[in-house]
């Protein structure tokens, strides 16, 4: 019996697709998606961009993530805008975007993707369906 298995080119390299997310208490989401590993300057442009389209003051609430504790990021809270306020570690069950996460997670799930551009477009459709948490529920 003959068998024909996909075959992948392997390179030896990797593409990056990351993802930030916010969800407001109107229940509005925010992503952005970034092709190499989230740095600090990704963190710092998320949450500006997140403070340009809300003109009342503004609270984000921050999760353990390396790129979300460094001065860079944390300084932004001497804003008049903008307030921080800082999940405990290792507590994903207060962070909503968690739960938008483990979403994205399940659509995904045993999936094969032959290239990035397939993969991308499968977090857009997935993203879209979300059933995004009510951000009162976490508070």
């Amino acid at each position: 019996m003959v068998s024909a298995w996909p075959s992948v080119e392997l390179s030896g390299q990797r593409d990056w697709t990351c993802l930030l997310g916010a969800i407001t208490e109107d229940e509005e989401r925010f992503f952005s998606r970034i092709t190499e590993y989230i740095t600090v300057d990704h963190a710092r442009h998320f949450i500006l961009e997140l403070c340009g389209e809300f003109e009342d003051n503004l609270i984000v609430v921050l999760d353990g993530k390396p790129h979300f504790q460094v001065s860079a990021v944390t300084d932004l809270a001497a804003r008049d805008d903008l307030a921080f306020v800082t999940l405990p570690s290792y507590s994903p069950e207060l962070n909503p975007v968690e739960e938008c996460r483990r979403q994205l997670q399940a659509a995904l799930n045993n999936r094969f993707f032959d290239s990035l551009s397939r993969l991308t477009t499968a977090i857009d459709t997935a993203l879209e369906q979300l059933s995004v948490p009510k951000v009162s529920d976490y508070f």
